[in-house]
């Protein structure tokens, strides 16, 4: 993960959840699992670049015995990385909420708050 200055709003948590990304309606979604999580956004490891600024539609899978949150997201960052062994090429990808309704936005605050006390 990139390591870089943290000028977020909102602090994240790392923690993994999956997420489905669907960055246009004509293109599959994008499967994978968070690297953390926060109230403005989130930041995962994808196998290929999302354009900077591009918008995209998101579901994170907050547990299993949770509700799905489901909101619309703009790329803020795309830092290319390694997989680890140097032989793949991925994208450590921001993405910050642009559009949750307030009833997503208090799910998300009571899981991240449930989350902080746990670690």
């Amino acid at each position: 993960m990139w390591d870089g200055f943290d000028k977020r709003k909102f602090p994240r948590l790392n923690l993994q959840c999956e997420i489905l990304i669907q960055s246009d309606k004509n293109s599959p979604p994008l499967k994978t699992t968070t690297e953390n999580v926060g109230r403005g956004g989130v930041a995962v490891i994808l196998d290929q670049p999302l354009e900077r600024f591009s918008r995209c539609h998101v579901r994170l899978e907050l547990g299993s015995d949770l509700p799905k949150l489901e909101g619309d997201g703009r790329v803020v960052w795309a830092v290319p990385t390694s997989d680890g062994k140097g032989a793949k090429k991925r994208f450590d990808t921001g993405i910050e909420f642009t559009k949750l309704n307030p009833a997503e936005q208090e799910k998300l605050h009571k899981f991240l708050n449930a989350s902080q006390k746990k670690s």
